[in-house]
C-alpha cells in the first residue's frame, strides 16, 4: 500500500492540497480543473488504477472503471486507458484527493467514502461515484463538510 504524502499548507487551502494529492495519483501536473479535463482526452496510463488500488482501494471499487478481463488486455498491450475509462478513473481519484484534503487524514476519508449515507439514499460515497451525477453530490457533501456543514 502506498502512502499519500499529505502536507497540510498551514494555510488550509483543501484545494490546492487536493490537486496536490492528485497529482500524485494521476502522476502528472495538475493546476486547474481544464488540466484534468486535458488528461481524460489525452487518456491515462494504467498504472493510475495500481495507484488506486495501492491506497487500498478494492478491486470490486475500481470495477466501474474498466472491466478485468479488458485491464488485463490493457496490460498485456501496454494500452492505456480510453477517454471513457480515463475520465472514470480520474473521476475516482479526484474524489478520492478531496476526501483525503478535506478530512486531513486518508484512512478517515476512506472511511467516509466506503460508510453508507442517508443523504446517498444508504449508499457510500464509492457507490455514488460510479456516475457523474453520483460523483458531483459526493463532491457537494464534501464541500459541506468542508465548510462546516453536518450535511
Amino acid at each position: 500500500m502506498i502512502t499519500i504524502s499529505f502536507k497540510p499548507s498551514g494555510a488550509g487551502n483543501p484545494r490546492r492540497e487536493e490537486f496536490t494529492i492528485l497529482q500524485e495519483l494521476l502522476d502528472s501536473p495538475v493546476r486547474s480543473g481544464a488540466d484534468i479535463a486535458e488528461l481524460a482526452v489525452e487518456r491515462i496510463d494504467i498504472a493510475v488504477i495500481d495507484r488506486l488500488a495501492a491506497l487500498g482501494l478494492k478491486a470490486d471499487e475500481l470495477l466501474f472503471i474498466i472491466p478485468r478481463r479488458t485491464l488485463t488486455h490493457r496490460r498485456a498491450q501496454h494500452e492505456r486507458l480510453s477517454t471513457e475509462e480515463s475520465d472514470k478513473a480520474i473521476r475516482l481519484a479526484k474524489i478520492v484527493a478531496q476526501a483525503t484534503a478535506v478530512f486531513a487524514d486518508h484512512d478517515k476519508a476512506m472511511r467516509w467514502l466506503r460508510n453508507a449515507q442517508a443523504k446517498f439514499g444508504g449508499r457510500t460515497a464509492l457507490d455514488m461515484v460510479s456516475t457523474e451525477h453520483g460523483a458531483r453530490l459526493v463532491e457537494e457533501a464534501l464541500v459541506q463538510i468542508d465548510e462546516g456543514y453536518f450535511a
